[in-house]
């Protein structure tokens, strides 16, 4: 279920809560005894008394049941947080954030949640609070919010700075069985006489699990033999010339399905591919920008056909390259490393990549991509590879991410979409600028050069601020994951959904 802020109404208040409860005492409190998480908890020799989870036990007195270990900033704030285990109608939410009003009472917090795991946490209505007087506060809502993960987010405290919470509850009933969300991963190229190809699909549940899975084929020009059609990865083979759709549906521990579908083109061998096809060879430019590039296995049997085409741009201090630019390493950095040879995905990709190795401008860590170059490499790639310039994506890590949003700030009628990893929010001069343009980003919560509070603070935050313009497409999606280490874009260039979208966005 998409999360959209737009559909929930304005909170009807968000103000003190007398100790002794009214309405809401006979409400359900969702939240007690579920299971918890929380950025940090404090050590202070009384592990009875703090952690998370009893934050939400039921009891409200005067002890803190909940208190960080660190104290919070605005752009690194102690969370805590509650899973419902299923996706709730909310009606309220209730938070006793301390003690008394000098011992960590919070000042500035907000009060977040999301449907599932895989969308971003919002800022429910209201919920953002500054200058905080009070220890109790209470959130009512005219119109429910449907949520499963609900977070109280800790940015300022009084006194010694830490986040104390005495309880937090949420309020609401579950909601009828939602359905799962199956992925069935990217489009797939085959040249005879290979006429067998893997199925890598991937599914979630936000209110549950994953019960079972079954691929099935939907049409093609002949039956193709499906092997393991239980499981989320599959084999099917005996493919003829043609094209084939096959079907991943994903069934969740309620009964209810999802389902997605990929295609499959199998091409005779009337056409020899390019001897470069489904492998690494170096684009040589005479020494500026010389890259690393990937075909697609089909490359060159089909004149006239373009490619969707991946620009991948590496970090400060990562190569694509050896020293002498005459091989592609073998453990090339960024997006090109999910093509290295024998990994699965060389024989599906249907993708160009190109992978420029950076110079060292200042020193053997300082790659910066200049602007101007790299677009003239990505105009000079139009020219060489059969590449659609329409589905032009870019990539980049870290300092490959700076060189994106450089692309994106300056050259963005060149792509149909971006995704920068582990690096700042571009800042545009107008955010609507951006408003209907595909960007997927990623990086760890905790992880500084990412800054997860310049993605989303409701003041200047990029996803805020874009969300709000005219002509907003809804095609923004920031991932952001646990932890704090400047790492993390391997694993998430890994995922099938990502190399879908890379090679399936169109100017």
């Amino acid at each position: 279920m998409p999360w959209s802020p737009r559909r929930l109404a304005k909170a009807l208040c968000f103000g003190s809560l007398s100790l002794a409860l009214t309405a809401q005492a006979q409400a359900t409190n969702v939240a007690q005894g579920k299971p918890s998480s929380a950025s940090s908890v404090h050590a202070n020799g009384f592990p009875t008394q703090f952690s998370h989870a009893k934050a939400f036990n039921g009891i409200i007195n005067t002890e803190d049941r909940w208190g960080s270990s660190i104290p919070p900033v605005p752009w690194n704030p102690e969370w805590v947080e509650v899973d419902l285990q299923a996706v709730h109608a909310i009606t309220s939410i209730t938070v006793y954030v301390s003690r008394d009003a000098t011992f960590g009472r919070m000042l500035d917090f907000d009060v977040l949640a999301r449907p599932s795991a895989t969308v971003d946490f919002q800022v429910v209505p209201g919920g953002a609070i500054t200058d905080n007087p009070q220890t109790a506060r209470t959130l009512t809502f005219t119109t429910p919010v449907n949520a499963r993960h609900v977070r109280l987010q800790c940015k300022r405290s009084t006194d010694d700075n830490i986040c104390r919470v005495r309880e937090f509850q949420v309020f609401g009933t579950r909601l009828a069985n939602q359905p799962p969300s199956a992925a069935a991963g990217p489009d797939a190229v085959l040249l005879l006489p290979n006429n067998t190809v893997p199925l890598r699909g991937t599914a979630s549940d936000s209110d549950g699990t994953i019960a079972s899975y079954r691929w099935e084929q939907v049409s093609g020009p002949t039956t193709a033999v499906i092997t393991s059609a239980t499981s989320a990865n599959a084999t099917a083979s005996s493919l003829a010339a043609g094209v084939y759709v096959f079907r991943l549906v994903a069934t969740d521990n309620g009964g209810a399905t999802g389902s997605d579908t990929m295609r499959v083109t199998v091409h005779p061998t009337s056409a020899a591919p390019d001897a470069r096809a489904g492998r690494f060879h170096v684009w040589n430019r005479g020494g500026t920008y010389d890259s690393a590039v990937f075909l697609p296995k089909d490359y060159g049997t089909q004149p006239g056909k373009k490619y969707p085409a991946v620009l991948s741009l590496h970090g400060r201090g990562g190569t694509t390259l050896n020293a002498a630019h005459t091989e592609v390493l073998a453990n090339p950095e960024g997006f090109i490393r999910q093509l290295t040879p024998g990994k699965a995905l060389v024989d599906t990709f249907p993708g160009i990549v190109i992978a420029p190795n950076g110079p060292r401008v200042g020193g053997a860590i300082d790659t910066w991509w200049n602007a101007d170059t790299t677009h003239a490499l990505v105009q000079q790639a139009l020219t060489v590879y059969d590449i659609d310039p329409d589905r032009v994506t870019m990539t980049g890590l870290s300092s490959g991410a700076s060189g994106v949003n450089d692309q994106l700030l300056r050259y963005r009628t060149t792509y149909a979409g971006a995704m920068p990893l582990a690096y700042f929010a571009p800042r545009p001069t107008n955010y609507c600028d951006l408003e209907a343009f595909p960007l997927w980003a990623s990086g760890h919560h905790s992880d500084g050069t990412f800054g997860a509070w310049g993605w989303f603070n409701p003041t200047d935050g990029y996803h805020p601020l874009v969300r709000q313009c005219p002509g907003y497409s809804g095609e923004v999606t920031v991932t952001v994951t646990l932890g704090s280490g400047h790492s993390g874009w391997d694993d998430f260039w890994s995922r099938p959904e990502v190399q879908s979208w890379l090679v399936s966005q169109h100017r």
